[in-house]
């Protein structure tokens, strides 16, 4: 249906003209259609979306525009798909003559498709950034723990280390008196010598004495090499708890620094969600 404008009252002739320059002004997306107090005069299409109406077309039963006209009142609404085949977020003003009165109107109509995907996709990215905060939470939670644990661990290791220390010095005690003894057998052995005959069971007793000794002594030596083994043993265990403690507080640092930083992203995150909802849900004037 061909539709002469030049019929049309000045105001909606010259919205006729200044549409395809809105188009360009406005960054969105957007089609523009304009109405007399009947029917479609003109729709620009979006470059990426189209309503499917033709000049001529009356107007639509719960369409905004339809409403702006009856009412005589500025509307903003969302477009439900069943309408005209797309999601649209729309606003409508009727159009007024040099009398107030109204003569049609005109009505601009934005795809939220990219925004309600934009809404689903940064719901579902908070949904992760909380499961993914919640993990790192766990994980500092097991690293504290097990530095406890490895604190605790030194410490066990600290009071074994006394304990072997405790066990040389008492070895060494144990090693003088046998050498001492170890002396007094030798010293008895020569006296009972000088004494002939009447000093043989005592040389048996001296004899005994000295294998005793020497016994003590060679055990003692066996146990300082028990002790100095168990003494480097704990000193390995130690510099390895050491190092794992290094690497743990390494790590702890490293998880709270990654943890602010998902506070931060998180933060975006909803920040994103919260506009890209607002872009969905549109106010009416």
């Amino acid at each position: 249906m061909t539709i002469n404008v030049e019929e049309y009252h000045p105001i909606i002739q010259a919205f006729v003209k200044v549409s395809p320059f809105i188009q360009t002004l406005i960054n969105d997306d957007i089609t523009i259609g304009i109405y007399d107090k009947e029917k479609l005069i003109i729709n620009y299409p979006a470059q990426n979306f189209s309503l499917n109406v033709q000049p001529g077309d009356p107007l639509v039963e719960g369409d905004i525009v339809t409403q702006a006209i009856r009412e005589n009142k500025n509307q903003a609404a969302t477009v439900p798909l069943e309408l005209f085949g797309v999601h649209l977020i729309a606003r409508a003003i009727p159009l007024h003559d040099e009398a107030g009165n109204v003569i049609g109107g005109v009505g601009i109509g934005q795809s939220i498709a990219d925004a309600q995907q934009l809404n689903e996709t940064s719901g579902n990215l908070s949904l992760v950034m909380d499961e993914v905060t919640h993990t790192v939470e766990d994980m500092a939670n097991a690293i504290n723990t097990l530095s406890t644990d490895i604190h605790q661990v030194s410490e066990e290791a600290g009071t074994v280390s006394s304990s072997a220390e405790t066990i040389e010095k008492m070895s060494n005690v144990v090693k003088e008196i046998a050498e001492q003894s170890n002396l007094l057998g030798l010293n008895a052995a020569i006296e009972s010598a000088r004494a002939g005959e009447h000093g043989k069971g005592f040389a048996v007793v001296a004899d005994e004495i000295r294998k005793m000794a020497n016994n003590s002594k060679e055990q003692v030596n066996e146990i300082q090499s028990i002790t100095k083994e168990i003494k480097d043993a704990i000193s390995t265990l130690n510099q390895r708890i050491q190092n794992v403690n290094e690497q743990s507080d390494s790590q702890a640092a490293s998880i709270e620094e990654l943890t602010a930083t998902m506070e931060e992203v998180n933060s975006n995150v909803q920040v994103l969600a919260s506009l890209a909802q607002k872009n969905v849900a549109l106010k009416e004037n």
